[in-house]
């Protein structure tokens, strides 16, 4: 057999995980808990409720209600979501809202991108083995408040089982900005759109590179240091993303932002198409203070480029791209860098209401003491 070059082969942190490969696919388009998931939620309890009527029809009440707390700020709901219901025989309410302990049987809290993660894995087809190796890393990455057990009964268990596997595919994900698991639902919203009957045409000649890579990143999302971000290579409509930095094979990029983490991390996320005007100004003037030059550089944190000479993407190839800002800020997760890092600049420290709800409580995530992949942070020293 020929030799092969361990280096060639290894796969650097985060691009091929135990949790993607668990997930359902897609990326979904419901936010875990919000009003229209909870409404599919009914739904799809009731039907797996009604495959086991038979077995549950004695059964008495089990009561389930789930807390997430730091939700997106786009739905505008104040620091937390909650979801709760009751199945009673074969008879079943499910209802957005929070219960006390004292009416429930299980009552979970949690941090919301961790239980979005968390719903979407799928136990149907998947490997048990790296379902567990991934519900194991989600379950070290959040603060939890748990009370009560997972009902004993079999066909009780069968139901909320089901009712976990209709949503999988139906929740969204929310992943740390820019990390390659984050870069995941890029590379699905970009091949989906161009391989499309709408699109595919329009590329059919379209050669284009486009990078963005971010340096300085937070040790808890990049633990071995890597720069963050993604590239998107179009050759004649075949669609290629990768990422991290430009591979060196395919540059010079036609277009290229280039710049430090931080910063850019606000404004990365935000849900154009859901923003207030009150809003809009509030992150102007957030990044005319942010971007402004470096008095330690001479230098903006961020730039804009056009390495080849290229200029402009293709307008096929924009249209393509249309959607993939709000698309992805909706499956981005809501920690800053600050949160776990004190020696972030002032300017790029302090959380915006643009970009999260004041009600934001960092200290549901782990990350002062874990990496995003579950792993004890390396003190420098």
């Amino acid at each position: 057999m020929p030799s092969v070059d361990p280096e060639a082969t290894s796969t650097p942190p985060g691009h091929s995980t135990a949790l993607l490969a668990a997930m359902a696919d897609g990326i979904g388009d419901l936010c875990f808990a919000s009003e229209e998931w909870v409404a599919v939620a009914r739904d799809a309890l009731a039907a797996a409720v009604e495959r086991h009527a038979d077995a549950l029809r004695n059964q008495g009440t089990f009561t389930l209600c789930e807390v997430a707390h730091n939700p997106p700020v786009w739905l505008r709901c104040r620091g937390q979501l909650a979801w709760h219901a009751r199945i009673d025989g074969a008879r079943v309410t499910v209802e957005s809202g929070e219960l006390p302990a004292t009416e429930c049987d299980l009552r979970m809290e949690g941090e919301h991108s961790i239980i979005s993660n968390g719903a979407r894995i799928q136990y149907h087809g998947r490997n048990p083995t790296v379902v567990a190796a991934a519900q194991a890393r989600l379950a070290k990455l959040s603060r939890w408040n748990m009370t009560g057990n997972m009902p004993e009964h079999p066909a009780l268990r069968a139901a909320l089982k089901g009712l976990h596997d209709a949503m999988a595919p139906r929740t969204m994900p929310r992943f740390t900005f820019m990390t390659p698991e984050w870069v995941s639902s890029a590379r699905h919203v970009l091949s989906t759109r161009a391989a499309s009957a709408k699109y595919a045409d329009g590329l059919r000649n379209v050669v284009f590179t486009f990078s963005e890579e971010f340096t300085h990143t937070p040790k808890y999302a990049f633990p071995d240091g890597a720069h963050g971000g993604f590239w998107v290579r179009c050759d004649h409509g075949d669609i290629t993303v990768g990422a991290g930095p430009l591979p060196a094979a395919l540059a010079p990029a036609d277009a290229l932002t280039k710049g430090k983490y931080t910063p850019v991390v606000p404004v990365g996320r935000t849900v154009n198409a859901l923003m207030t005007d009150a809003e809009k100004e509030e992150q102007a003037a957030y990044s005319k203070a942010a971007f402004r030059r470096e008095e330690e550089t001479g230098k903006h944190p961020v730039s804009q480029s056009s390495p080849s000479g290229k200029g402009a993407m293709p307008p096929e190839l924009a249209r393509v791209f249309m959607p993939l800002h709000d698309e992805l800020s909706k499956r981005t997760s809501g920690e800053l860098p600050a949160d776990f890092d004190d020696s972030v600049k002032p300017a790029w420290a302090e959380a915006q209401g643009f970009d999260r709800d004041s009600a934001y409580d960092p200290s549901w995530l782990r990350y002062h003491e874990l990496d995003i992949y579950g792993q004890p942070r390396k003190v420098a020293g």
